[in-house]
């Protein structure tokens, strides 16, 4: 995110929590800047200097989150063309860890399904360039293709910040993607079932 000073950075933070934290429990169309001024214990002109309005916040809070994606999603590409490896085809999971309380909520019921689109063009987009770099010819389909791979990789994050609030480690949410992504959701379940009788035998 962009360089601030300390006291500005803080002060954003503040209105940003206080918005988060309303907004996890209503739609945003019933929150007040008043409600958030109040929360933050910020008067309401120290809101206007950084937002126009409450939509000007969701929205630049968003464009921030993007822009630090991309910047991840960059370093990926760099992965895939450098190394040839699998691992760099994930999604950067630290970076859903690191700001699973504004994700939690834009992910969630009262969130933006903007976000989710604008998340999902960006995996589809490292995925367009896994593609070139591996010469799979387009075909009139492959859009068809990269829609499943990247709603599913989406739902998968959703469900493991929105539902199960992160409980299963973030090393093995990363294998069950990976494994998933290599074999395909019968595969997985396939292969959970042959170690499941592994470990009875």
């Amino acid at each position: 995110m962009n360089q601030e000073s300390p006291r500005v950075s803080e002060t954003k933070e503040r209105i940003r929590d206080a918005f988060f934290e309303l907004y996890a429990a209503k739609k945003i169309e019933r929150i007040s800047i008043k409600e958030i001024t109040e929360k933050a214990q910020l008067n309401r002109g120290t809101f206007y200097v950084y937002y126009k309005d409450i939509y000007d916040l969701l929205e630049k809070t968003e464009g921030e989150l993007i822009e630090e994606l991309i910047g991840k999603i960059k370093s990926i590409i760099v992965m895939i063309l450098r190394e040839e490896d699998i691992d760099a085809l994930l999604p950067p999971l630290d970076f859903y860890q690191r700001y699973s309380k504004f994700l939690r909520v834009l992910l969630g019921s009262n969130g933006d399904p903007h976000f989710i689109h604008k998340i999902k063009s960006i995996i589809k987009k490292t995925l367009r360039e896994l593609f070139r770099k591996e010469k799979i010819p387009e075909s009139e389909n492959i859009e068809y293709l990269m829609e499943y791979m990247a709603s599913a990789q989406i739902g998968i994050i959703s469900y493991w910040l929105v539902e199960n609030n992160m409980a299963l480690p973030v090393s093995e949410l990363g294998n069950m993607i990976k494994q998933i992504t290599l074999h395909g959701p019968v595969g997985y379940l396939k292969q959970q079932m042959i170690e499941q009788e592994m470990h009875r035998s």
